[in-house]
């Protein structure tokens, strides 16, 4: 027994040792499950592997503290690259100023500096206004360029809040008014092409002019006479152009819609030369994104005012018969059946007529209404179709016949020049294809005689029917310098001239009304000048008291009484006779 004694104690220790190693292990695998799971969701399918640290990678054989890293660099580069230990201590004080001016000129442009630098805020934020539709939305900002427009707007009212000018170019004088708070920059050539290619040295940021509302479409108080509708046209300097030439016809709307340039783009705003700042003729966007219903817009518009449509392209479309032959073999059956049938609108023939016989039916009639243009360059060369599909009226087409349709231009300026307000068509023949001469030459007089120039724009009298196109401008320059000497004479006139013009106008007012009275007590009378030098302004003086002082109604009235008072004494005639 002694023998196994120990025996027996090494194999109990032996196996003590096995069940310790078991619990260890056991609870080293729990810890590691734990470990595993512990980032991890308790629904669905459980990981395997843990989630990935968010610290940065270290490599094993990397260095715990980078300062340990030996890394010499020789002293050859440093001579190269013009470090610290070569420059002097001038250059490198020289080298801080221009760093520190260039921090600076970030946020404080100082007076007499100019910029070089594409990267400066100023200069990212003018291309930025001219590159990036988004960004000039943001901001509702544009940009302007050219001395003469500048001007203009600077006289008109309009200031920008940067005024660019381009090196060596002067100052202008209408920039240092005191109610301009514009700040001027002076930018080098290279920077000056990068804000505004092509400019003559002066760029400017404004303010977009807020937009007519689109309501006055819808319940306008006034007849729309003239309505030009631009369809697709990309152009920016063709859409300026015909921004320009519609406002200054005086159309009573311009709406651009489908997919046309933006109206705020550099070369929309130089080519309309300040269109976008009038206010006589509205422009509107129609934009199928921004939720508007274009062509029921278009449809209200022309029932509302009574509005004939024509449309014009310089390019008229064009559809092949194989095409045709395709679409039908595609759409052959009941959904093409039913599809026609539901169709808003049949397919109506686009009527087509020349400009000259459009014009001589349309304005020799009094009795026709406006006229709704739609213009637009047909790039798909289907417009047209699409527009008489579209439209609830009649549509015509109006073709050139004397002037060449390959330029775009030139065939918009004939179009909107011809169909403009207020004027009579001067484009007729000398002789009448229908007619056959039969028309007198005062007929022929009165349909070719321009009223559009003189004063009374409206109206026609005898006398402008035997005055060509000069001695009808003679005319209406000579009526107007005489209204301007009249408008001037008056600031020149002394305060009595001025008091005694208006106690005349209440005068003639007085007299107009006594027969108005007696021709027709029922109608209304007139009393604008009864006040008549009581109604001048304050700044001139009473004339009134000034020159009737020697009569006076009160010293007359004293004088009197007292002569009536007064009595003489006894001796008086003897005194006389003496």
């Amino acid at each position: 027994m002694r023998r196994l004694q120990p025996s027996l104690l090494f194999l109990l220790s032996r196996e003590e040792k096995k069940t310790t190693t078991i619990i260890v292990s056991t609870a080293a695998k729990d810890r590691v499950l734990s470990s595993q799971y512990r980032y991890q969701s308790t629904f669905g399918e459980q990981r395997t592997t843990a989630r990935r640290s968010k610290q940065a990678y270290h490599h094993p054989l990397a260095p715990k503290d980078p300062a340990a890293r030996n890394i010499v660099i020789p002293d050859a580069v440093h001579a190269k690259a013009r470090s610290s230990d070569v420059l002097s201590p001038e250059v490198l004080q020289k080298r801080a100023q221009r760093a520190l001016l260039m921090q600076l000129q970030q946020n404080i442009i100082w007076e007499g500096t100019v910029i070089d630098d594409e990267r400066h805020d100023l200069i990212q934020h003018f291309t930025k206004l001219r590159q990036n539709y988004k960004y000039r939305s943001s901001k509702q900002m544009m940009i302007v360029s050219g001395k003469e427009i500048l001007r203009e707007l600077f006289e008109a009212g309009y200031t920008p809040r940067h005024l660019l000018v381009r090196d060596g170019q002067e100052i202008p004088s209408w920039t240092r008014k005191k109610s301009v708070k514009t700040e001027i920059v002076r930018v080098n050539r290279h920077i000056a092409e990068v804000c505004a290619p092509g400019n003559d040295g002066f760029i400017g940021d404004f303010d977009i002019p807020p937009p007519p509302p689109k309501e006055n479409l819808i319940a306008n108080k006034q007849r729309l006479d003239r309505v030009l509708v631009l369809d697709n046209v990309d152009d920016p300097g063709l859409l300026g152009t015909l921004l320009r030439t519609a406002s200054g016809f005086q159309y009573d709307a311009i709406i651009a819609t489908n997919h046309c340039a933006d109206l705020y783009d550099h070369c929309v705003v130089r080519a309309a030369r300040g269109a976008h700042f009038q206010h006589s003729v509205p422009i509107y966007t129609l934009r199928d994104e921004d939720g508007d219903n274009v062509y029921g817009m278009l449809n209200h518009i022309v029932q509302r005012n009574n509005l004939s449509t024509v449309c014009f392209t310089h390019m008229n479309d064009e559809i092949k018969e194989d095409s045709k032959k395709d679409e039908k073999n595609k759409y052959v059956g009941e959904i093409s059946k039913l599809s026609q049938s539901l169709s808003s609108s049949p397919n109506r023939p686009v009527q087509q007529e020349t400009l000259s016989d459009y014009c001589r039916r349309r304005f020799t009639d009094e009795s026709v209404q406006g006229q709704m243009l739609i213009a637009g360059p047909n790039h798909k060369r289907n417009s047209v179709q699409r527009w008489s599909k579209r439209i609830a009226s009649p549509l015509t087409q109006l073709l050139l016949d004397e002037v060449p349709q390959t330029d775009a231009l030139v065939a918009f300026s004939v179009v909107l020049h011809a169909l403009r307000p207020h004027g009579n068509w001067d484009y007729l023949p000398m002789q009448d294809s229908h007619k056959n001469n039969s028309n007198t030459s005062i007929e022929l007089q009165t349909r070719k005689a321009s009223v559009d120039i003189g004063a009374d724009r409206l109206g026609m009298s005898e006398h402008d029917l035997n005055l060509d196109e000069e001695e009808q401008i003679e005319k209406a320059n000579f009526a107007n310098e005489f209204m301007r000497w009249r408008r001037l004479q008056r600031g020149k006139l002394s305060d009595y001239d001025r008091w005694m013009e208006a106690e005349m106008r209440r005068v003639k007012e007085m007299a107009a009304n006594e027969q108005k009275k007696q021709a027709s007590p029922w109608s209304q009378l007139h009393w604008r000048e009864q006040k008549g030098a009581a109604g001048m302004p304050s700044s001139v003086p009473n004339i009134i008291d000034e020159y009737r002082m020697p009569l006076d109604r009160d010293a007359l009235r004293e004088e009197r009484e007292i002569s009536e008072k007064y009595v003489r004494p006894g001796n008086y005639d003897q005194r006389v006779s003496k």
